[in-house]
């Protein structure tokens, strides 16, 4: 039977094929406005195929089960026993957040680790070495914060990410300065962040793990002693894997 693993994100969907961490697994992505129209199972006989998904688009998950009955297993807490969540309200934390807590859990067992996830939104999830749920924050991804200034204001462009990078804080062109600006920002948000998480007694010497598409860019651009770096597995599709282990 072929295991497929779905994290389903605001602005793109991520389907993994076989076991995260092998050989053999490949990962394929789809816009989410045009996941249910692009994308199709390996075949139409749910004997054949069975998947796990965490999805933060809840009428995309009802869609695939409307038309798979029986196909999809949505991840919850229940699928990750060993994780303490007892901090936040019952029902209300993410699934990616959650994929990401078992998965940092499974990859650094005993130790605490910090993950930030960016992408539409960027968030934090940190994990104690006891394996409870201390908490995170939630804030603008840099395409987010791009698209909004465009969108909000009577005469600014919207402009995409770029893969260029210069941090000239004196623009002397709209998008100079609106690129830089977000840039520069992002980063000494996400930096205040860290170093404000590593204050805490909990936290204060943790692991600190980027995934999602943003990933590369803060793990370049951020101070070196902060020690940002890429987790050794694609995290949320990992964290996605475990529910499916007996």
């Amino acid at each position: 039977m072929t295991t497929l693993f779905l994290n389903v994100g605001n602005t793109r969907v991520a389907v993994g094929e076989g076991l995260p961490g092998t050989p053999e697994f490949q990962v394929e992505y789809f816009p989410t406005e045009h996941f249910l129209e692009q994308w199709a199972p390996p075949c139409r006989e749910l004997t054949s195929w069975r998947a796990y998904g965490a999805c933060v688009v809840p009428p995309i998950a009802r869609a695939l089960d409307a038309q798979f009955p029986g196909g999809f297993h949505w991840i919850s807490p229940q699928d990750f026993p060993q994780l303490d969540l007892s901090l936040y309200p019952p029902g209300r934390l993410g699934a990616d957040r959650l994929a990401n807590l078992a998965a940092a859990q499974a990859l650094a067992p005993g130790e605490a680790v910090m993950v930030v996830d960016c992408g539409t939104a960027l968030n934090s999830v940190c994990l104690s070495p006891q394996g409870k749920f201390l908490g995170g924050v939630i804030l603008p991804g840099r395409e987010t914060a791009l698209a909004s200034l465009g969108r909000n204001t009577a005469q600014l462009p919207e402009f995409a990410v770029s893969a260029a990078h210069d941090f000239n804080p004196l623009g002397t062109d709209s998008e100079t300065a609106i690129r830089n600006g977000v840039d520069l920002g992002i980063l000494g948000a996400v930096e205040k962040i860290v170093r404000s998480t590593r204050e805490t007694a909990a936290m204060a010497q943790c692991r600190l793990w980027f995934t999602g598409g943003d990933a590369p860019f803060f793990v370049e651009y951020l101070p070196r002693e902060l020690q940002a770096e890429l987790p050794p597995l694609p995290l949320t599709l990992y964290g996605i894997s475990l529910a499916a282990k007996p």
